[in-house]
């Protein structure tokens, strides 16, 4: 049999096939992933990290320290997914995909971490960061429903391939956001959020008084106009074991 008609009976027998799936909230079910189940489907709050300057730095830095940055990037968001029950997919190479696996109480979970992010590299290894000239990110943020496939010969699950609404809506998202508002949510997200995570208490002429921690911005997202939240918020991480 010929490459092209190996091809063609290929297309042909995905044509004639139902696209089978897993419904779940755990991502290790994607180890059960064959062609008898070719992907999986869970509800999640989704961080779209994106890496925003990828020439510049390519330029600045060559290409060892910016594939280096972004290795240093991943270490980060695996290591405080981890520790939430999220995980962490290679979306693009200027692009991560944090996912935290629920229904809506997965968001709260979701902001919690993006801001431990946002500390961990402005402030915890600010040091090891800053040898890389021009690193600049910013995370869009949304709840939806996911679909994920993989190459079922794959074992792990960071390369899975993921669709839904909610991942391009928090790409959008993302593209508002950078310096100094490193994070933004859509509206129906902050609605989610209790007290903790929308107002701090900061000095003011020397009295505590609570203050918000959003800024509220309109946005175009499929030629609606829209309100996003962003901030420059961020939580302190602590070393666990």
């Amino acid at each position: 049999m010929s490459w092209i008609e190996s091809l063609d009976e290929k297309l042909t027998q995905y044509t004639n096939t139902e696209f089978e799936y897993i419904e779940t909230s755990d991502i290790k079910e994607a180890e059960k992933i064959d062609y008898g189940a070719t992907g999986i489907y869970m509800e999640a709050t989704v961080i779209y990290f994106e890496i925003k300057n990828i020439p510049f730095m390519l330029k600045e830095n060559g290409r060892r320290k910016t594939a280096l940055a972004y290795t240093m990037y991943r270490e980060v968001l695996k290591t405080i997914a981890d520790k939430s029950g999220a995980f962490v997919n290679c979306f693009a190479p200027n692009a991560f995909l944090v996912v935290y696996p629920g229904r809506e109480d997965s968001s709260p979970e979701a902001v919690k971490g993006a801001m431990k992010i946002v500390y961990a590299l402005s402030e915890t290894y600010k040091k090891q960061f800053s040898t890389i000239n021009g690193l600049e990110f910013s995370m869009g943020l949304c709840h939806g429903h996911i679909m994920g496939s993989k190459n079922p010969s794959d074992c792990g699950y960071e390369n899975m391939t993921w669709f839904g609404t909610c991942i391009y809506k928090a790409i959008r998202i993302s593209k508002e956001c950078g310096r100094p508002f490193y994070i933004g949510i859509p509206s129906s997200l902050y609605h989610t959020l209790d007290e903790e995570l929308k107002r701090t208490t900061r000095r003011i002429l020397g009295i505590k008084k609570p203050v918000e921690i959003w800024n509220k911005i309109s946005y175009q997202y499929e030629n609606v106009k829209k309100h996003l939240y962003q901030t420059n918020h961020k939580i302190p991480i602590e070393d666990e074991a």
